[in-house]
């Protein structure tokens, strides 16, 4: 990073000091989580909740042999508070309703997310499960007086481990074969531009949600309308590093000129192994519409701590976008330290 900036400003007096790794933080309603009251620090994220049985295919499961198109909205809402969970964490859920489906479900879960998943399937055809179901219906929290709007989608169900499980017992072959098959959806995602006319952030829309994402502080940011707002943003942000001297002030801005479908979350948990060796992309979430070289940038940040992952999908990438990721982490600072600025 030091020959990168050397290198445009030469004549700076070297006063001043690179941005920082940003260290994570859990979002705010996990600060009374009772895990952490346990003994886990703030500074940690508490492990999701994972029923070993939702895992066992030879269990049975509530919808096995009922076709789908029978069961109403309902009738999934019931289901979401008694199938065996997959995976539970904060505001997010996924239950499994048979052997060949799920349900993600929650507050926190959105639609755009779904619309993330049929993009990347339709336009893209990259391995993601097919999404089948997508409702809204207002529930009743515990911890909320009034009631909440819960966003649902049932997809398939991609039997395996993830990456994340089997990662340290994997041979050689098998290591280069995952991260071979992940540098190829990056690849994809990278090489197709989006419509000019595309705003940025997830397909579809947000409908004035923010965006969230390493690159939007841990606060989300925007809604962003065009291109040219997202990157007024990111400059502004290295304004901000500027302003408290961790940049000089001839540090590079950023210039977008195109979006692609990205995932921004790429990392050996949202990754899937199935029996015949094919990886599946999931947790669509943070996706959508964003310029190249948002998903190289951060790639290590996600992939933490499976920073040997993340070196070798990065070194299979056909495009390794070193600018964006420079000036990414160039601006860490301003969306760590300086995230309120």
């Amino acid at each position: 990073m030091g020959s990168f900036l050397s290198r445009i400003c030469e004549s700076e007096p070297k006063t001043w000091q690179l941005s920082r790794p940003r260290d994570r933080k859990p979002p705010e309603y996990l600060k009374s989580n009772p895990l952490f009251n346990g003994g886990i620090s703030l500074g940690q994220f508490p492990p999701p909740f994972k029923d070993p049985r939702a895992r066992d295919d030879n269990a049975a499961f509530p919808l096995d042999g009922i076709d789908l198109s029978t069961v109403s909205n309902d009738e999934l809402v019931r289901l979401f508070s008694e199938a065996p969970k997959l995976f539970d964490y904060g505001t997010s859920t996924v239950v499994r309703l048979s052997k060949s489906l799920v349900m993600k479900g929650g507050e926190s879960v959105t639609m755009a997310e779904a619309r993330n998943m049929i993009f990347a399937t339709r336009t893209l055809k990259l391995p993601v499960p097919a999404v089948h179901r997508t409702f809204a219906v207002d529930t009743l929290e515990p911890r909320c007086a009034q009631p909440v709007k819960c966003q649902f989608i049932v997809m398939d169900y991609i039997p395996g481990p993830t990456v994340e499980d089997c990662w340290n017992t994997l041979e050689e072959a098998d290591r280069q074969s995952v991260t071979s098959q992940v540098a190829s959806m990056i690849n994809t995602m990278q090489k197709v531009s989006l419509p000019p006319a595309t705003p940025p952030g997830p397909i579809g829309g947000t409908d004035g949600a923010l965006f969230h994402g390493f690159w939007f502080t841990d606060n989300g940011a925007g809604p962003f309308t065009s291109l040219r707002d997202l990157q007024e943003w990111c400059n502004h942000k290295l304004d901000v590093c500027i302003r408290l001297h961790q940049l000089p002030p001839c540090a590079p801005r950023f210039r977008f000129q195109s979006l692609v479908l990205t995932h921004q979350d790429i990392a050996p948990r949202n990754l899937i192994l199935d029996a015949a060796g094919k990886v599946w992309l999931i947790d669509w979430d943070l996706g959508g519409a964003y310029p190249p070289g948002f998903e190289q940038a951060v790639l290590h940040d996600a992939s933490s701590p499976f920073r040997d992952f993340a070196d070798m999908v990065f070194q299979k990438l056909s495009s390794r976008q070193e600018r964006v990721v420079k000036q990414y982490a160039m601006i860490g600072y301003g969306l760590s330290v300086g995230a309120n600025l």
